[in-house]
């Protein structure tokens, strides 16, 4: 049975282990240190993801976490409060994904020490996650055979299944304009701030529809005060878990952008729209959703079936023939210094895993 002390102990040690994005080579080294001591195989890929195995009887499940975390998550001094987990609120706490790691951990520990039997476990513990999917796109999946498992990865408790996500577009753009001295001559420059503020006002922003989104996240441009500004930078997105909606939305972006170059034929704009992940959707039928409700009916829980807006290392396992689906890991404000993991939930998706490795 998964001990509440011990996967206290795994997560604040991990926890205490920096992991920003493109730095997870200390964490790499203790988790494939603890795997090894279970027993498992493991190896890494080119990109220096984990792929560890340990072999079994029936088919084999994948339980998947990332090992990277977002900034500022640097010295982390994780705090117990009763049952809640958090930083000194100058960090992140880093629960996303130091939980799932350690879910997995516990899991794997707790079933090795019942000595029960239990299906063949795949682990894929990914890199550079938080920088947009990065390592699983370089996971070697010719060393993976499980058809179906699980991304703990989730924010909330375990029983929320995300049984569909979107597809993401990442649009970056670049305008050049004309540059002039501001006070001097201003009418002889044309300022890319401005042509990239009449884009902004004609693009279809933030919430469209119900399973439609897109964002300007960043703007760069400018040098001085007293420069019309040359250069202007955009970085965004468009999510759908529409396809024919992401396409139409795509085709919207070009036109604007393009509509701006025919009313400003002396500035120069770049368009770049590129998918970096596909679309999922699975029904209750699924066997990844029956295994996984059968798993939770074991702890006192029925699924909660949910579509997000957000996507996973799930949406590339996916598109790779895995459904491995993610769920809650009892972590509430991902991203922020006010992050925190229930630790109870947390101890209830080991538990969660612990019944899926054992194949109930």
């Amino acid at each position: 049975m998964a001990n509440r002390e011990r996967l206290l102990q795994t997560l604040t040690d991990l926890i205490r282990i920096d992991s920003p994005t493109g730095e997870e080579d200390h964490i790499d080294a203790e988790i494939t240190s603890r795997l090894k001591a279970l027993g498992f195989q493991v190896h890494h890929d080119s990109f220096n993801n984990i792929i560890a195995r340990s072999d079994g009887s029936g088919e084999p499940v994948l339980l998947s976490a990332h090992m990277d975390t977002v900034e500022p998550g640097r010295g982390i001094r994780p705090q117990l409060d009763g049952d809640t987990l958090r930083s000194d609120g100058s960090t992140i706490l880093g629960g996303d994904c130091k939980a799932g790691l350690s879910i997995v951990l516990e899991a794997i520990v707790s079933v090795r020490e019942s000595g029960d039997s239990h299906r063949p476990i795949e682990v894929a513990f990914t890199r550079a996650e938080e920088g947009g999917l990065v390592g699983v796109h370089h996971l070697d999946f010719s060393r993976l055979s499980a058809r179906q498992g699980v991304v703990f990865d989730g924010e909330g408790e375990c029983n929320r299944i995300s049984v569909a996500a979107p597809s993401q577009n990442v649009v970056t753009a670049a305008i050049k304009g004309v540059a002039a001295h501001a006070g001097v001559e201003p009418e002889k420059g044309l300022s890319a701030i401005v042509v990239a503020a009449e884009v902004l006002t004609q693009l279809p922003l933030g919430r469209i529809d119900e399973e439609t989104t897109s964002n300007i996240g960043r703007i760069e441009g400018g040098l001085k005060r007293n420069i019309i500004p040359e250069d202007v930078l955009l970085d965004g997105e468009i999510r759908s878990r529409d396809n024919a909606k992401l396409d139409h939305y795509s085709q919207r972006f070009r036109d604007v952008f393009a509509d701006a170059g025919s009313r400003h034929p002396d500035a120069s704009i770049s368009l770049d729209i590129c998918n970096t992940y596909q679309a999922y959707s699975v029904t209750e039928s699924d066997p990844t959703v029956q295994m996984l409700a059968r798993a939770l009916a074991h702890i006192g829980l029925s699924p909660r079936l949910e579509a997000t807006g957000g996507g996973s290392d799930a949406n590339v396992f996916y598109e790779n023939g895995i459904v491995a689906l993610p769920v809650g890991i009892g972590v509430r404000n991902f991203h922020t210094t006010r992050e925190t993991a229930i630790i109870s939930e947390v101890l209830q998706g080991a538990e969660l895993c612990e019944n899926v490795v054992r194949g109930v």
